[in-house]
């Protein structure tokens, strides 16, 4: 019992692991996003608090102050790189100043340019967003935002979500081992111990189905033991001779009580005895197949004590009677090959 509901408690341990490992995961994705977005959100912010001052700037053809917005926003938390496209692809201003003149061809690059809006797409490498704003004189003002820290933060929250599912999940196999412990176990222990001492308090019914297995098996125990108990005086002497004549070496062994009443059989032919039995200590003439051995028996028993030996098809069949005073208390057949 006591294995049963710690497999019961195993069972649920990974039943509750196969349904919190999804949601964990899908917690952690959507944190994800959610992270990502506030990052973006925040640089798409500062493009459009930017805007108006640099199309001031282009409009005063004041390119001093126009690198010094573009630098303003490429050293914003989140952004690496900041510069203005022209129609032709051209890079008119670059926070890095080995970029200018270079031309940036990439279909990325060009929906940004002729879609001409505030526009948020992925890259091809995940971990960078690029982020643009239109600008006077058909100019696009471009940034490249990073979203790694989103990232590191999002298997931060993972951690802690796979901690917390994990201590929910032992929480409950816990209180569930507890809870079949005390309902199930304890009071299957309490009436096998009473019923092992012949006393059994239960009142009402209660706990009448774990009682009548108890029972049962207490039944069939003790009716085995009955079996050996009648001839429990003759026990050493059959043995003893069983011993002796080396079973082990037998193909088939039949042990009789007093009354010609079979207590035990090995049959490795199949031929000697009826299959299957039907009743416990069914008597040699019903039990056997053919009438001659019953035919040894019944000569066995006339000289006790006397080996007896004959044939049967192509086995050799040995008996003997065992006496005690002027009772036979058992006889043994032994089958060998002829």
């Amino acid at each position: 019992m006591k294995k049963n509901i710690i497999f019961l408690s195993f069972s649920t341990l990974l039943f509750i692991c196969g349904i919190f490992y999804p949601i964990v995961n899908l917690l952690s994705k959507d944190k994800e996003k959610d992270l990502q977005s506030l990052i973006l959100q925040k640089a798409q912010t500062e493009l459009k608090i930017t805007v108006p001052h640099l199309n001031k700037s282009i409009q005063n053809s004041d390119d001093i102050n126009l690198l010094s917005n573009i630098e303003l926003i490429a050293n914003s938390q989140n952004i690496v790189s900041c510069f203005i496209l022209d129609t032709n692809r051209k890079v008119i201003i670059h926070n890095n100043t080995n970029e200018w003149n270079t031309e940036k061809h990439s279909t990325i690059y060009d929906k940004a340019i002729i879609q001409r809006k505030e526009l948020i797409e992925e890259m091809p490498d995940n971990n960078f967003f690029l982020l643009s704003e239109p600008l006077g004189n058909d100019y696009t003002l471009i940034a490249i935002a990073s979203v790694k820290k989103s990232k590191k933060l999002a298997k931060y929250w993972q951690i802690k979500y796979y901690s917390i599912a994990s201590s929910v999940t032992i929480m409950i196999t816990v209180i569930l081992y507890l809870l079949l412990k005390f309902l199930i176990l304890s009071p299957f222990n309490r009436i096998k111990k009473s019923i092992e001492n012949n006393h059994v308090p239960v009142k009402d019914g209660k706990y009448n189905e774990i009682i009548n297995i108890f029972t049962t098996e207490r039944y069939k125990i003790s009716k085995i033991i009955e079996v050996f108990k009648k001839d429990n005086e003759c026990l050493i002497e059959i043995i003893e001779y069983a011993y002796e004549t080396s079973i082990k070496d037998s193909l088939a062994f039949i042990l009789l009580n007093s009354s010609n009443e079979i207590l035990y059989y090995y049959d490795s032919t199949g031929k000697i005895i009826k299959h299957p039995i039907n009743k416990n200590r069914q008597h040699i003439l019903e039990a056997v197949k053919d009438p001659d051995i019953v035919k040894i028996v019944i000569t066995a028993n006339e000289q006790p004590g006397n080996r007896v030996s004959g044939e049967f098809k192509r086995y050799k069949i040995s008996a003997i009677s065992i006496n005690k005073g002027n009772k036979i208390i058992a006889t043994i057949l032994k089958i060998t090959e002829n």
